[in-house]
């Protein structure tokens, strides 16, 4: 009768190396694949977003939800809205993570919008990637039915439009952005001039989920540093000439330019 063989410490040894050099190996291609699911994830939720957003307009002769939430002040939230009669969300407050009142409040605001009866399910109105106890991470672009705004002031001088019909090439036009922070007002960017007002999202490995009035979603990949920069306090400065990130938001935004570009320095 052969006798059983068992493992030598060495042998355990040089298998234990063999298993940790191969998790080395393998972790950060795990970690990309998990990433790229969940900006999958999230590019499908706006696209599901701009369906809900076209049926409420089919519905409602034309008409847009309001790009700005519910709100009656900063800081009265959940009350019936002084600034717009047809919000897409209500608006809950900004958010408070140690107050367990506050995800609940959040919850209320997304069903109390107007596309809550086209989209019911809580989950796509957050991305995978979102903060703890974040409902909302979603937001529309100001210039699609913004009753906050006269447009002179407000966004550079180009008024909002009100109606789909008043978009000329709707693959062109941005609906739906994925923010880091979303608050009260819908995402909102210069029209005249080479400056950031809200910072550019970076949850996605340095880049952005979008989607637009056709329908359609994708994902946007910052190419200029300087976007990054901003976006992550590197730097506070909003004046970036040249930028190609804002220049591609801005006429997603608008379906135009207000000034001429001037090269990047």
């Amino acid at each position: 009768m052969k006798k059983k063989r068992a493992f030598t410490l060495i042998e355990l040894l040089v298998v234990i190396a063999i298993i940790a050099i191969l998790l080395a190996v393998l972790m950060p291609a795990l970690k990309k694949a998990k990433l790229i699911a969940k900006t999958v994830v999230c590019v499908a939720n706006t696209r599901t977003m701009s369906v809900a957003w076209s049926t409420y307009a089919a519905d409602n002769t034309d008409k847009m939800v309001s790009a700005w939430t519910g709100y009656a002040g900063y800081w009265n939230p959940l009350q019936d809205g002084t600034v717009c009669t047809n919000p897409w969300v209500d608006w809950a407050g900004y958010p408070d993570y140690n107050d367990p009142q506050n995800i609940k409040d959040q919850v209320r605001a997304v069903e109390r919008g107007m596309l809550f009866p086209y989209l019911r399910t809580i989950k796509v109105y957050r991305c995978p990637l979102s903060k703890k106890d974040q409902a909302r991470c979603y937001t529309i672009s100001d210039s699609m039915g913004n009753k906050g705004s006269d447009g002179a002031s407000f966004m550079g001088g180009e008024k909002p439009v009100m109606k789909t019909s008043q978009i000329r090439t709707t693959s062109d036009r941005l609906v739906f952005i994925g923010e880091d922070d979303v608050t009260f007002g819908g995402f909102t960017i210069w029209y005249n001039k080479a400056e950031w007002w809200d910072k550019p999202p970076v949850r996605h490995n340095d880049g952005v989920t979008l989607s637009y009035a056709d329908g359609h979603a994708g994902y946007y990949k910052w190419r200029d540093q300087r976007t990054s920069d901003r976006a992550t306090n590197k730097t506070t400065v909003d004046l970036q000439l040249g930028n190609e990130d804002m220049i591609k938001l801005q006429r997603a935004v608008y379906g135009s330019l207000g000034y001429v570009p001037e090269p990047a320095p």
